[in-house]
């Protein structure tokens, strides 16, 4: 899993291993988000601001986190989209256990079950995904993620950089450690779901989060609207 720190804008910038090694905190509250399947940084570069540092998780080959740029907040806000409520689900307990301030965890759009008939994706799509990734699978899935072709070029205009065989080999990597994994007991506080979400379906979201408390919301899987409103007005 990497985590990228971004900076206000203009200063937008990718902290070498050094910097990383120094824990470098301009604030001391902390936004921790944690992106979907196949993303990275860009998407999310104008989301930071002045009073809060942003952090952005992705990248899932493993579970493994990097503590370093975590430390010094006094203040830490999770919030979790698409296949990263699972993997914030996996990771988040481990920090609670070292008494990192972790005041609220927000789940969007996603489920501590990624892979999941009843609470997920259903196996089969999720399958069909892997098996067929291709350049246009991917465009017809972005497609199906923002919802409409409006939202697909603002998304591009933005699009991560990643090539095709680094998101399947991100999807092989979630399979495998979905497989080998359980799920963990975190408390999220509270769960966003999108009611045109063409990814994880909204019933088995909400069956999901059936203990919990969630909004529905008119929107489809990538909630950009919402993504700001909850990282920029906090």
């Amino acid at each position: 899993m990497k985590l990228e720190k971004i900076m206000p804008v203009p200063h937008v910038a990718h902290l070498s291993n050094s910097l990383l090694n120094h824990s470098v905190t301009s604030n001391k509250k902390l936004i921790l988000f944690f992106a979907g399947w196949g993303m990275d940084q860009q998407p999310f570069l104008t989301y930071a601001q002045s009073d809060w540092d942003l952090i952005v998780a992705y990248e899932y080959y493993s579970l493994a986190i990097d503590e370093s740029l975590l430390k010094g907040y006094d203040e830490i806000r999770v919030f979790a989209w698409s296949f990263g409520v699972w993997a914030a689900s996996q990771v988040l307990p481990g920090l609670q256990s070292k008494s990192y301030p972790l005041r609220t965890c927000t789940a969007i759009n996603g489920t501590p079950f990624p892979i999941n008939d009843e609470k997920g994706i259903p196996t089969q799509l999720f399958r069909g995904t892997l098996d067929r990734l291709s350049e246009e699978t991917l465009y017809k899935f972005r497609l199906r993620m923002c919802g409409s072709s409006e939202l697909l070029q603002c998304f591009l205009a933005n699009v991560p950089k990643r090539n095709i065989e680094s998101l399947r080999k991100e999807l092989f990597a979630i399979e495998k450690q979905v497989t080998e994994s359980s799920v963990t007991a975190l408390q999220w506080d509270h769960a966003y779901i999108g009611r045109q979400d063409r990814i994880f379906i909204p019933e088995n979201q909400r069956r999901a989060w059936g203990h919990t408390p969630h909004t529905f919301f008119d929107a489809g899987h990538y909630a950009e609207k919402l993504f700001k409103a909850l990282l920029q007005e906090i």
